[in-house]
């Protein structure tokens, strides 16, 4: 199974995009599935954090990006 995950991951996502990010954000969905089964509350506390902590995140580095806009590191 992971020589195909490798595979896809070499030939489908780009390591500068935001795929990659989702690809292992997938890979991190099914655990999540199952805890929901026997654990319904907790596995809903933990992906409403990661949801929140993902906005802020982004809605940080917006602000930021706005702020400086001339701080590139390319």
């Amino acid at each position: 199974m992971w020589q195909l995950v490798r595979r896809n991951w070499n030939d489908l996502v780009s390591m500068e995009g935001g795929f990659a990010l989702m690809w292992i954000d997938g890979l991190l969905f099914i655990p999540l599935a199952m805890a929901a089964f026997f654990y319904p509350i907790q596995a809903a506390e933990i992906a409403g954090a990661v949801v929140i902590l993902t906005i802020a995140g982004y809605e940080g580095w917006a602000i930021w990006r706005k702020r400086h806009p001339n701080s590139t590191h390319a």
